[in-house]
């Protein structure tokens, strides 16, 4: 097993009328990940056809698992669409733009893809199992 610490610093100083200064950190047992990967989406719609990018499959852990994603590209308007394909809506749960990045815990029984405003967006992405 290894750990993970997953940590995030949010400062300003103009925002409020007080600087605005936390941190949070949370240190993680993850038994197994997927390995960091790349690929590009060709994709500019959700649910149909191909070239969406599947980030999780649905059951692939039985226990919590985090997924880190990186939207690579510069141009903030090329924007990385994360939704849910379990749902018959398709429910569209993170917008991603250029160099924006996340890492979420999420639910095991749900599949997530993900389409770009822009074909040939790349997509990086990694999911840590916590599983035992």
């Amino acid at each position: 097993m290894a750990t993970i610490t997953a940590s995030t610093t949010i400062t300003s100083t103009d925002l409020l009328s007080d600087s605005l200064s936390f941190s949070v950190s949370s240190a993680i047992t993850a038994t197994h990940s997927t390995g960091l990967a790349r690929a590009p989406i060709t994709s500019t719609a959700k649910g149909t056809g191909a070239g969406q990018v599947t980030l999780y499959t649905a059951d692939d852990y039985a226990a919590t698992a985090y997924l880190y994603i990186k939207n690579v590209d510069t141009t903030t308007t090329d924007y990385i669409y994360v939704y849910c394909d379990t749902s018959s809506d398709d429910p569209r749960i993170l917008r991603l733009s250029g160099g924006e990045w996340a890492f979420m815990p999420q639910h095991g029984d749900i599949t997530l893809k993900a389409y770009s405003a822009t074909s040939g967006t790349i997509v990086e992405w990694m999911v840590f199992g916590t599983d035992q």
